[in-house]
């Protein structure tokens, strides 16, 4: 193989591997970004979403010691949503199933595993999450403090912007039903460059404990899927 043949080898391999990749998105600022997701979102008839708990605990009722570790299921506008929630006890970590239809909440029994109302103690419905007044949507619709662009990632396979901020925990406690505190809150949020759905979404709540923060990483997924959320057969 001569020289020449070789370099024409690796400069047509160059070629094919620029080709094949992924164009670069074009530059939004970050506050338009965040503004864009927010419309995404609130377009999205359907979702299916994650929410993983870090650090200090996240305390549903601190009289009965119950914290909450994760929850993951899908939302359907305007206001059903059905959900697996992950629980701590003093005693043992717990699952159940919830169902909201708007002013209607289930949740199943620790113990018997049959539904029932939602109790008023278990502290904290889901579906708050999204509502159209204060969930997650019109969060983002006020924008970032201090919103920074953190770069262009992949996640699964598709290009999302990163962008960076903080938030007054005022804002986010009808969100998260007063779970968050009201001090500044670290926010981040990836965000499709295509689609300008949010990925994932990570706020940093100091407030309970400095040294160990609580963090709440919310995942989306599934956008416009059909989904069926019914009340329960009990």
């Amino acid at each position: 193989m001569t020289q020449r043949f070789r370099l024409g080898v690796i400069a047509s391999l160059l070629v094919l591997v620029t080709a094949c990749g992924a164009p670069t998105p074009a530059e939004v600022s970050p506050d338009e970004a965040v503004r864009r997701a927010a419309q995404a979102m609130l377009a999205q008839k359907t979702m299916h979403f994650k929410l993983d708990i870090g650090g200090a605990p996240v305390m549903l009722n601190p009289a009965l010691g119950l914290s909450l570790r994760s929850a993951e299921g899908d939302f359907a506008r305007p206001d059903r949503m059905g959900v697996h929630v992950k629980l701590v006890t003093p005693l043992a970590a717990v699952e159940a199933d919830m169902i909201a239809l708007g002013d209607q909440q289930y949740v199943t029994n620790f113990l018997t595993k049959k539904w029932e109302p939602l109790p008023a103690q278990f502290g904290f419905n889901p579906a708050v999450m999204f509502h159209p007044e204060f969930g997650l949507e019109k969060t983002l619709e006020g924008g970032l403090d201090g919103a920074a662009h953190g770069g262009v990632e992949s996640i699964d396979g598709a290009q999302v912007y990163r962008v960076t901020g903080s938030l007054d925990g005022v804002r986010l406690q009808f969100m998260s039903g007063g779970l968050i505190r009201a001090g500044r809150v670290q926010a981040e949020v990836w965000i499709d460059a295509g689609a300008f759905t949010v990925h994932r979404a990570l706020l940093v709540d100091a407030a309970a404990d400095p040294e160990q923060p609580t963090t709440w990483t919310m995942t989306f997924s599934s956008f416009g899927k059909t989904v069926e959320i019914e009340a329960p057969i009990k």
